[in-house]
């Protein structure tokens, strides 16, 4: 019997939650196959089996946190027995070897489960509902019930085994998980008509997607609210972009570039044809290198400046933003650029982006033009002191040499923490870019 563990994503990421199982138990699996899909702090990863056979346990429920490298399933023969472990309890990162559910329930000590899994099954902080039997938690586990919604027939109100049995008959013809239940009446979704996805055919939180949406009446009161619950990747992106905004001071310097030669000099190369997303990275690369100021980060009683530019790229998903990272792009040729922005831009759309593919970054790069954006300003990206914000190349009129012409022109702005970059330093890194995109110097 081979157990699946959550995955160790990279070095910052400590825990994580599975979004949905692609398999069900009893399902043939192929080694390297996906098996499930986990959220991290920023994206959406498919994860692959580690192992073939037969999927015989899942172990974990969607949308509960786990640490990295807890067991989450077992894969063997069909005829193979599973570990006495597997049968009641949930997993932990250790994979103890005891079995809670074993204890007799008269004599049980009333403590914490070890299990963070069974920690958040059997509900909020201690006193804050009546107690649960470890036989209760282990049904509950097995039965998918929240041990919270059960009335307690024990002492003192203690929910027992024949507690959680009797609840979940009640309401067997719907099967939902807690995270699900609650987003479901916070939604007002009717889960009735819903076909779940989870295991054993049950309901998870994205199978709410699915819900239909109840028209419109008359009689519905004026500034109905609809909550919209907050994804992993939300929650990062509003507690990091408020951290910077608030704690880095920003201000902004824009320029106007002429790309006529950027035009003239992408058509020269034939068959390769990088984006002009492409040439204004290698051309902020070779500008960095001349003002490596710009290439820091402030660390409190310092400022470093960083050897390496390890640019970051924004790329747009539905679910919110993230940002891919060039690594060493000093080093790094045109159509080597292309080919790995064109390989981080699908691994991040696919949701197959690991989370070393996201960090480490020394300035980042956002693009808006293929959205007809002329111009805008973005917000830092910690732990960078910059942010280039690039608006569409689009002709304008301008005057060179007394005349009117019509050029390219992409406005370009960017965005500085004034504690690190002063604001000749960003003024004259904005020249020199400039100077590299209207020359084609890369």
């Amino acid at each position: 019997m081979h157990e699946i563990k959550m995955p160790q994503l990279g070095q910052s990421v400590e825990e994580a939650s599975i979004v949905k199982w692609f398999k069900q138990e009893g399902d043939p699996v192929e080694k390297g196959e996906p098996l499930f899909a986990i959220q991290t702090d920023k994206a959406e990863i498919e994860c692959e089996s580690t192992a073939g056979g037969v999927l015989r346990k899942i172990l974990l429920e969607p949308d509960v946190s786990v640490p990295v490298l807890t067991v989450v399933a077992f894969v063997g023969t069909p005829d193979e027995p599973l570990p006495a472990a597997a049968a009641s309890r949930a997993p932990s990162p250790e994979s103890s070897q005891t079995q809670t559910a074993a204890l007799p329930e008269a004599v049980a000590p009333e403590r914490a489960s070890s299990s963070p899994v069974a920690a958040i099954i059997a509900g909020s902080p201690a006193g804050a509902h009546a107690p649960v039997s470890p036989r209760a938690k282990a049904a509950a586990h097995r039965l998918h019930v929240s041990p919270d919604l059960v009335t307690g027939t024990g002492v003192g109100g203690r929910v027992v085994e024949a507690d959680v049995r009797a609840y979940a008959e009640s309401h067997e013809s719907i099967r939902v998980t807690p995270t699900a239940r609650r987003v479901a009446e916070n939604e007002g979704i009717e889960l009735s008509g819903l076909t779940g996805s989870g295991p054993r055919g049950k309901i998870t939180k994205a199978d709410l997607k699915y819900a239909p949406t109840a028209p419109a009446v008359a009689t519905s009161p004026a500034g109905t609210v609809r909550r919209v619950p907050l994804s992993g990747m939300r929650k990062v992106i509003a507690k990091r972009m408020a951290e910077s905004k608030f704690s880095a001071p920003h201000y902004y310097v824009t320029v106007e570039v002429d790309m006529a030669a950027c035009v003239r000099y992408r058509n020269s190369l034939g068959a390769f044809k990088p984006s002009y997303n492409d040439l204004v990275v290698r051309a902020v690369a070779v500008a960095i290198q001349q003002w490596p100021a710009v290439n820091a980060r402030w660390a409190g009683d310092a400022i470093e400046e960083v050897a390496d530019i390890n640019l970051g790229v924004a790329v747009a998903l539905p679910s919110g933003l993230i940002v891919p990272v060039l690594r060493r792009v000093q080093d790094k040729s045109l159509q080597q650029i292309n080919a790995e922005t064109r390989d981080l831009a699908e691994k991040a759309r696919t949701g197959k982006l690991l989370p070393d593919d996201y960090s480490g970054n020394t300035f980042t790069i956002s693009n808006l033009g293929a959205y007809g954006v002329d111009q805008f300003t973005a917000i830092i990206n910690q732990p960078d002191s910059a942010i280039l914000a690039v608006g569409q190349i689009k002709d304008r009129p301008v005057v060179i040499d007394g005349g009117i012409h019509i050029r390219p022109i992409a406005k370009m702005t960017l965005s500085s923490d004034h504690r690190v970059i002063d604001g000749a330093v960003a003024a004259q890194f904005m020249g020199c870019l400039k100077e590299k995109l209207e020359l084609a110097a890369f």
